[in-house]
């Protein structure tokens, strides 16, 4: 006969690990503290990327005296098929757009670089460390310095990512040779820097190289250019155990030392 489980709530769902015997004696609570859970995934690598072409390199091209902006779009899979049959990125209403840029993640590995392990997915045994400089455990008072107790220091332990490498395509279409020189030229630039917003995750982003091309749609001149880039960059799911991904403790306050006599 089959074993049938008694359904954990969802409370006890982010609180419990299958495999990993609890110690209560390091299970503090976390509802007054402000420490966000560490968790980032692909969709944070995508937005850090769409982020640094549109807020830091801002391509751009100047037109009959004007400068217009060129529009950064993330291709999903019916989008970029389209643009590899029509050779063209169209809107709603059917019409080309010029100029504009997409990109599209193609493919995710193992950065061999860093060899680096969590050492268990359900009991990670590698963590970073962090410390908080004041804590409510940490306030002075008389009566820690007459008892000669020491500050305890808070600490969070952050489960090691998983370490890996992003590979991105990327094609800009322009009317014009010449506006295509001076994207190519500002994305070029770029290449080698950490991409990404500030004060939060950034990726080292190399660029291999441009391959031009000039083609004819809809009678009208485009001129195409298509490049490759790969993001070092790390994961670290949120749908794992929140207990484990992001830990807290604190160091003791005083040490007795007994001696015992037989």
């Amino acid at each position: 006969m089959a074993t049938r489980y008694r359904p954990i709530p969802e409370v006890q769902k982010t609180e419990r690990s299958p495999g990993v015997n609890a110690n209560r004696g390091k299970q503090l609570s976390r509802k007054k503290d402000n420490v966000k859970d560490y968790s980032i995934g692909l969709m944070d690598v995508d937005g850090a990327i769409m982020y640094y072409f549109n807020e830091v390199i801002k391509p751009t091209i100047e037109d009959n005296g004007e400068v217009a902006k060129v529009p950064v779009l993330y291709s999903n899979a019916e989008r970029w098929k389209t643009a590899q049959v029509d050779g063209v990125i169209r809107d709603n209403r059917k019409q080309v757009i010029l100029p504009v840029i997409t990109f599209k993640r193609t493919s995710i590995a193992k950065d061999e670089s860093i060899p680096v392990d969590k050492l268990g997915d359900r009991d990670p045994q590698l963590f970073y460390h962090f410390e908080r400089l004041y804590n409510s455990e940490n306030r002075y008072d008389k009566y820690s310095v007459q008892q000669g107790l020491t500050p305890a220091r808070q600490y969070h332990s952050i489960a090691m990512p998983d370490y890996m490498t992003m590979t991105y395509d990327a094609i800009i279409w322009t009317s014009y040779t010449e506006h295509m020189n001076e994207i190519i030229e500002k994305i070029n630039f770029s290449e080698g820097s950490y991409w990404g917003e500030p004060g939060k995750f950034k990726f080292r982003v190399a660029i291999d190289s441009f391959d031009d091309a000039t083609e004819l749609a809809d009678r009208e001149r485009i001129v195409r250019s298509s490049f490759s880039f790969s993001c070092r960059g790390y994961l670290m799911p949120d749908s794992i155990n929140k207990a484990i991904s992001t830990r807290k403790y604190f160091t003791p306050k005083a040490i007795t030392v007994t001696e015992v006599v037989e």
